[in-house]
């Protein structure tokens, strides 16, 4: 097996190559649909934790309607 130069002119040794190619085994569409569900997860978990700890204000509202839009003029 022929040995590759890493980035700084170094030579490696078999089992650094053979262990760069166990990493990559995974492959990118898993990988992918992985960190999608990770993502998912992390706002799911925000939604839930404002559910559960924010209480929104409650008070009235009152809008003041001018006449000239409840009675148009024709």
């Amino acid at each position: 097996m022929a040995q590759t130069a890493s980035h700084k002119g170094t030579r490696l040794n078999d089992t650094a190559i053979q262990g760069r190619r166990a990493n990559t085994s995974m492959p990118t569409l898993f990988r992918f649909l992985v960190t999608l569900a990770v993502l998912a997860g992390i706002a799911y978990g925000a939604m839930f934790a404002l559910v559960m700890f924010v209480e929104p204000k409650k008070a009235e509202i009152t809008v003041r309607i001018p006449p000239e839009k409840l009675a148009p003029k024709k």
